[in-house]
């Protein structure tokens, strides 16, 4: 029944590597871990991977997807085959009463030859499993119909697999017994299960299933074939469904539909969805427990009618009401007289089991303090890596699945110690304030420029300046303000800018030290100033030569006056 087979399995669950944006989202919700951060890409672990859907469903990016067999199904409808469609029972949860009506025309005029509810294998596949739960009452049983579940079990639970019931999902056997009717057609499941896809690989249904698509792939076709819902008659499908089959994507629906007591208060057996149930109820059965408890699992919360491409923008319980309403309006045809073909029905599970590495205190520790946890309080646990615990995310690095960077109170807490640092060894003075110019903090430029030391931290601004352009800055409403001053006490002229930091009502003051410039700019005025005064003697006294020359030396003294004047008015320019 279940047994030991190792294979390589084929990617189902993806990331489109252009959307990823680096939140650990996918990380965090994935229920077995099989994720991994590379280069802050998020990249799914086929072979750890059960297809659940959940990292699709939770991906704000829409980076995660799955693989399509879109392609595949155009190929077949161009090459003239022959092609069944096995329609998931909860398709009346995804289409409205009156697109569900058409739906079966719709299918014919896309060029599918033969249209099927899956329901109507669901029934057998559930009176087969009640039927072996009956005779076997010695033990518990998980019934299979949810592909999802069962890889988890056989991937990370082996332990449960042999409690698994050994009866084919109805999407097997559904492809079971139409290709016995139409041995050379071509069967095509559509549903809202991304593990039907995954289902379809397995390789002891290979050939069985030839193509599994979403309802999002059907719209898709349908777009393409230029088939629109309004435009068809009603009609029927060309296979009946038969008991209460229909409510199969419901929870208890194969309960109901196996005639097993569905008691909400029985003890004995449990309808549970969603990951969190799943593995509780797995983790509450005893082997030596005298009650046999039935489990009905499905992996998705509320059952098929929320599985991840089952329109999820609707509410789940319009949907639910929709499903509800379908198997009223269509109760399906009584099936007790009918022979169940067991041949069809029967299936072996192959577990898969995940060894998870075991590593020693220590290497677990540096790891740990890679991000600074250096004792167990420093451990905050906080899920923002999207690991449970400190623990946990320690483990995925060694086990090569996380990033030691990926800890964000760690980034938090360096990117603010390196921005302290940048402040502390700024060659600008920096000054923080309260609204009421109280000092919060200043860095070591600003204690240099004023002489000053932690001790006048909490004192007002004014202890150390005159405070009025602050108190301008703090009633004045503006978005920054600048001024040029000098402080005489302490040798210091500055280009101030003084900003406010809103939200947390502070204000702050750059001080840059121009000290120096200015000096300097005044050092080369004196030069000037000194040059102009000596250049002024020296034509003074040449113009008194002169003078006294132009009793002697007549015409040729005017002359050389007149250059001279013109020497004095060039040297002024």
């Amino acid at each position: 029944m279940s047994q030991v087979k190792k294979t390589e399995r084929k990617t189902v669950v993806y990331t489109t590597k252009a959307k990823c944006r680096d939140c650990y989202r996918c990380v965090r919700v994935c229920p077995v871990n099989a994720i991994k951060m590379e280069s802050g890409q998020a990249q799914v672990v086929t072979e750890n991977c059960i297809a659940c859907g959940t990292c699709i469903i939770e991906c704000p990016q829409h980076a995660k997807t799955y693989t399509t067999d879109y392609g595949k199904v155009l190929q077949m409808l161009e090459g003239n085959q022959t092609l069944i469609v096995s329609l998931a029972p909860s398709f009346a949860g995804y289409y409205t009463e009156w697109e569900q009506k058409r739906l079966p025309s719709a299918l014919r005029s896309i060029g599918f030859h033969f249209i099927a509810e899956t329901a109507a294998a669901a029934w057998d596949s559930a009176i087969a499993s009640a039927n072996y739960i009956k005779e076997n009452k010695k033990q518990h049983h998980i019934c299979t119909a949810c592909p999802a579940v069962v890889n988890y079990i056989n991937i990370y639970a082996p332990q449960y697999a042999p409690l698994l019931v050994p009866v084919a999902s109805p999407m097997i056997a559904h492809a079971k017994m139409l290709k016995q009717e139409h041995p050379k057609a071509k069967f095509v499941f559509i549903g809202p299960c991304v593990a039907k896809k995954d289902e379809l690989l397995q390789p002891e249904n290979e050939g069985l299933v030839d193509a599994v698509l979403t309802f999002d792939e059907l719209n898709q076709l349908m777009k393409l074939k230029g088939v629109m819902l309004d435009s068809v008659e009603e009609s029927k499908f060309d296979q009946e469904a038969k008991g209460f089959a229909r409510l199969f994507p419901l929870e208890g629906g194969l309960l109901k539909t196996g005639n097993i007591p569905t008691d909400m208060l029985n003890s004995r057996v449990v309808a549970v969805s969603g990951f969190e149930e799943v593995h509780e109820i797995l983790l509450s059965l005893k082997k030596d427990a005298p009650e046999k408890v039935v489990i009905e699992p499905l992996f998705c919360r509320h059952g098929c009618i929320n599985g991840p491409v089952a329109n999820r923008e609707e509410n789940v319980f319009n949907k639910r009401a929709r499903v509800l309403a379908y198997a009223e309006k269509n109760p399906g045809k009584r099936g007790d007289e009918e022979a169940l073909n067991a041949s069809l029905l029967e299936v072996t599970y192959h577990t898969k089991p995940h060894v998870q590495k075991q590593y020693s205190e220590a290497e677990i520790r540096i790891v740990l303090e890679a991000t600074g946890k250096h004792h167990p309080e420093d451990e905050l646990n906080c899920t923002a890596c999207g690991y449970s615990t400190c623990r946990e995310k320690a483990i995925a690095v060694l086990d090569g699945l996380a990033e030691v960077d990926m800890c964000m109170p760690f980034i938090r807490r360096t990117t603010e110690q390196r921005f302290e640092m940048l402040i502390k060894h700024d060659p600008n003075g920096i000054v923080s304030m309260n609204n009421h110019l109280e000092i919060i903090h200043m860095n070591d430029a600003f204690k240099r420029m004023f002489s000053c030391s932690d001790s006048v931290l909490g004192k007002s601004i004014s202890y150390l300046m005159d405070p009025d352009f602050f108190e301008k800055a703090v009633t004045s409403g503006q978005t920054m303000l600048r001024e040029t001053m000098t402080f005489p006490n302490y040798n210091l002229t500055a280009h101030i800018i003084v900003y406010p930091i809103p939200d947390q009502d502070q204000y702050v003051g750059i001080f840059m030290d121009i000290t120096d410039f200015n000096q300097n700019r005044e050092r080369l005025s004196d030069i000037k100033s000194e040059t102009m005064q000596k250049a002024q003697e020296l034509l003074d006294h040449q113009i008194t030569m002169a003078q006294d020359l132009a009793r002697f030396l007549g015409e040729h003294t005017a002359k050389e006056e007149f250059l001279l004047h013109r020497l004095i008015d060039l040297t002024k320019q």
